[in-house]
């Protein structure tokens, strides 16, 4: 309720400087330009750069609407928050912002290379923030996003494989695709208290 009521509260209170008529067509304006941009970067080769754009390249589909996927990547990132006697544990809350910091790249036609600098915080904080060794497949996912995420817009990644794969077919979001669902599954089923442990998640 907190969130609507501060919502309504910043939407009203421009009106306090201006006419609700203006405030309201600012909106309007707003919300076409946000359209045609997310029209523009649905197959942009420099943008889109996400899950979202990961499957919409892949596929070769323009027919289909990204709230589908949004929706269900909501969904998906909510299912942790209803395991609430984790929240006393520093490692769950730690891991809880790794996945917000994945989820706006992964899920946004607006991310680009560069805004990746925001995943892979959430990556190096999904790595370091839990309580139990973490293991071989977890180590080869941080090389494979260091490979396949960092390295492949640069000139150390080998020129085809980047031009002819990884740009058309956003696969730069894909280590970090990986290593969010499991971060997501991690945090369903394991207690951040018990260093060994992966047994029935404790509501």
């Amino acid at each position: 309720m907190s969130l609507i009521g501060w919502a309504l509260v910043m939407f009203v209170a421009p009106m306090a400087i201006s006419s609700p008529e203006y405030i309201i067509s600012q909106y309007r304006e707003w919300y076409e330009s946000l359209s045609d941009k997310n029209m523009e970067n649905l197959f942009s080769e420099k943008q889109n750069v996400s899950l979202l754009g990961m499957v919409r390249k892949i596929s070769q589909c323009a027919t289909y609407s990204d709230i589908w996927i949004i929706l269900s990547g909501l969904i998906t990132i909510g299912l942790p928050y209803l395991r609430i006697r984790q929240y006393a544990h520093k490692a769950f809350r730690y891991t809880l912002l790794a996945s917000v910091l994945l989820f706006v790249v992964l899920f946004s036609t607006g991310s680009e290379s560069s805004t990746y600098i925001i995943a892979f915080i959430g990556v190096a904080i999904w790595y370091v923030a839990a309580p139990w060794k973490r293991s071989k497949l977890d180590i080869a996912l941080m090389v494979f996003a260091f490979i396949l995420t960092s390295m492949s817009p640069s000139d150390l990644f080998p020129k085809y494989l980047r031009v002819h794969y990884v740009f058309p077919y956003a696969l730069k979001a894909l280590p970090c695709v990986i290593i969010w669902f499991k971060l997501i599954y991690e945090m369903c089923t394991k207690e951040y208290n018990d260093p060994n442990s992966i047994h029935t998640p404790t509501l």
